[in-house]
């Protein structure tokens, strides 16, 4: 049975991103954690629900350049 709290190595590990950055982030709210006494820990579920929060979805960049540019630039791409 896989785990679905972990701790902040492993979402660590899960994520790529730094404990450090992880701890800061869970301490200003900004990602989801459980504090257990001194320990803090992570539902796999809310990480796999924010990190899907943050994807960038490639064509809103186009039309947000499109914006930017105009549409003289895509028309000679």
């Amino acid at each position: 049975m896989e785990k679905r709290y972990i701790d902040i190595k492993e979402v660590s590990e899960y994520t790529s991103l730094s404990s450090k950055k992880l701890y800061d982030w869970a301490s200003q709210g900004k990602f989801p954690s459980i504090k257990c006494g001194s320990r803090v820990l992570f539902d796999k579920k809310d990480i796999d629900t924010y990190m899907e929060s943050l994807k960038r979805i490639s064509d809103s960049g186009k039309a947000r350049a499109k914006k930017i540019i105009g549409d003289a630039f895509y028309e000679t791409v």
